[in-house]
Parts: C-alpha cells; structure tokens; sequence
C-alpha cells in the first residue's frame, strides 16, 4: 500500500506539470526574446573614477595587479583602472609593454574559466591586443602572431591557453616582451615620422 501511495505522489506532480506546464511553456516560449550576446552593442560606460582617469600611465601600469574585469562580452562590465588605461590608449603600449614580465600572480580577471597561473603580465598583454587592436577578430590574430609557430598550431585546439601554455615558461615571457618591443618600433614608431 505504501509503495502505490509514493508512486502516487511521484507520479502524479509530473503528470500535471507534463500536462499543463508544456503548454504554459510552449505559449512562453513564443515571447522570449534573446539578446545577442556574442556581439553586444557597446553602450557608453559610466564615468569613470577621475582621481584614476587623471592618474599618469606608469602610475596606471603599476596598478595593473588591482584590475578586476577585463570585459569580453559586456562590455559596459569593466574596471576603472581598465577603462584609464584604455583612455590613455598608445600612450599606455610602452609601459604594459615592461608589464609582460612581471610574473606577480593575481586573480585572473577575464570572464573566460579562469587560468589558475594569472600573472600581472598576462594583464599587460591582454591589454595591449586591446589597445592595438580594437576589433576583437583582430586581437585574437595579433594574439595569435605573438606566439612562436608550435603555439599557434596548439591555438587550434586550446585556443587562448596555448599562450597560457607558451608564458608558463618565465623566458618566454621574455621572448613575448621582445616581440612587443618590435612591434612597437615598426607600428607606434613609424607613425610619428
């Protein structure tokens, strides 16, 4: 008798959410309109800190370690000492540049699964596809072009954690800041003659 009376009341519940609630669902759904959120539209941010928008670009730089979001799909979801940086933008290549070795852990402040290893100079570099390149296609190939060819092969598979992978080793973080340094010469350099 007990065993019918838990069948019952199992039973019972799911054949009246079956019975009404696929319909209720059903007449919902038709309403639910889903936003894009691959490609959102970036809507102006809130004004930032001014004691921090005013602060200069190595003061900016050393705060590095204190960012909290590095926006990816919203990108109204920021960090104040972010957007300055941002703000200062090609003014800023030259000290996030002396960032990239900077193996100081912090946490990792992308909105992708975190990276148990996050060191401020991935911030740094983070930072410089962005200011580099504001297309976010573009940021992935310079990302991309930075890595020695075994990486970019890994990039197929692991994606972003290839250059993970590549900055594990603390010499390669080296070799990464040298790279920049010549970007810097033939992009940022050549555009002031």
């Amino acid at each position: 008798m007990l065993k019918k009376i838990v069948k019952a009341a199992v039973f019972c519940p799911l054949l009246l959410v079956w019975l009404f609630g696929c319909d209720i669902a059903n007449s919902e759904r038709s309403n639910i309109v889903i936003a894009n959120t691959n490609n959102p539209t970036p809507q102006p941010t809130e004004t930032f800190n001014t004691t921090i928008r005013d602060e200069n670009v190595e003061s900016l730089c050393n705060r590095l370690h204190e960012i909290k979001k590095l926006p990816y799909r919203d990108p109204n979801d920021t960090d104040p000492i972010y957007e300055a940086l941002i703000a200062k933008g090609k003014e800023a290549i030259p000290c996030l540049v002396e960032k990239i070795t900077d193996d100081t852990p912090m946490r990792d402040p992308r909105e992708a699964p975190v990276w148990q290893h996050y060191k401020v100079g991935d911030t740094a570099v983070f930072m410089l596809v962005r200011i580099a390149h504001d297309d976010s296609i573009l940021q992935e190939e310079l990302l991309k072009k930075m890595l020695p060819v075994k990486y970019r092969k890994e990039w197929e598979t692991n994606g972003v954690y290839a250059y993970f992978n590549y900055v594990s080793e603390s010499k390669n973080r080296n070799e990464l800041q040298r790279w920049w340094q010549i970007w810097i010469k033939e992009n940022l350099n050549s555009q002031h003659k």
